[in-house]
């Protein structure tokens, strides 16, 4: 039984994950490039590392969540990173949304260390990660697997075996794809009804049970209506996503003709200084085009 984790990154995401391992009983190092945001970490009896190498130190499993694979790239590979220090028979679970070559390559490399590799991306935002209700993915060896699984359930609603190393990270990349084309759909869709004149409270009642209905059209068409745009998953974000998605589709020669118009509206809105809002702002683009504002009378 796994008794002492670190985390590396506490961001968004990672904040909620390490605190819920904390709220579990497990010895808890973390880590951040940011130094402060884990002094709420210490105060709550976890160690704090000076640096990727320090945090991996006696951990018998090392999770991470970064915001893209440049980031994976320095703190995994760097010359401080983690490869640096961790050791054979330690495990490192990658939980971070990347390209399925870029797990690939971590588990190639942990290889050569006698460690152990999951890649684990999860679908849910701050609010889920904060009320351990992610939805979880994992992909590597099936045995190191079930040694992990009963870390995750502590962290998710449900957690996933995808298979071989990368499968998890396609499966996110997959997922984000139907989010991005939601989003704009629902953004599409609420810059029409405006446009018609609709009433838009009617408009979300409908949205709430018709057949096309979904937790992430309602959440986001009701905050949309009361112009709140505060940040679960941030709009620069998905933008990199897109990107991410658009770059594994090629590799694959699977069209994606839908997400190439959603990819040019997340340009625009970051373009219009939206990035740091919430991936629902897609829609200050769409309105500054049709010269409207989207919102409840």
């Amino acid at each position: 039984m796994i008794k002492t984790i670190s985390y590396l990154g506490v961001g968004t995401m990672g904040s909620g994950m390490a605190s819920n391992l904390l709220k579990a009983g497990y010895k808890l190092t973390v880590w951040n490039r940011s130094a402060q945001k884990c002094k709420p970490f210490a105060r709550k009896g976890a160690r704090v590392a000076e640096s990727p190498v320090d945090a991996v130190r006696d951990a018998e499993l090392v999770m991470y969540c970064f915001s893209n694979d440049q980031a994976v790239e320095e703190i995994v590979f760097g010359a401080e990173g983690i490869l640096s220090g961790i050791k054979e028979g330690q495990i490192a679970v990658d939980m971070s949304t990347v390209l399925p070559a870029t797990s690939l390559r971590e588990q190639e490399a942990y290889t050569k260390h006698g460690v152990d590799f999951l890649d684990a991306p999860v679908f849910g935002s701050k609010q889920e990660s904060a009320d351990a209700k992610l939805w979880i993915m994992a992909a590597g060896n099936k045995a190191i697997f079930e040694k992990v699984k009963p870390v995750l359930e502590h962290l998710g609603q449900t957690v996933h075996y995808f298979g071989k190393n990368g499968n998890a990270t396609a499966m996110k990349l997959v997922g984000n794809l139907m989010v991005a084309l939601e989003l704009e759909a629902l953004a599409e869709g609420l810059v029409l009804a405006q446009k018609a004149g609709l009433d838009l409270n009617t408009v979300m009642e409908v949205v709430k049970v018709a057949d096309f209905r979904s937790p992430l059209l309602v959440g986001n068409g009701q905050n949309i209506l009361k112009r709140d745009f505060s940040t679960s998953f941030a709009l620069k974000l998905m933008l990199k996503d897109a990107a991410l998605i658009e770059k594994f589709a090629a590799s694959l020669q699977s069209p994606i003709p839908a997400l190439c118009v959603v990819e040019k509206n997340l340009e625009s809105a970051v373009d219009l200084g939206f990035g740091k809002e919430n991936a629902s702002a897609v829609i200050k683009a769409l309105e500054k085009e049709a010269r409207i504002e989207v919102k409840a009378h």
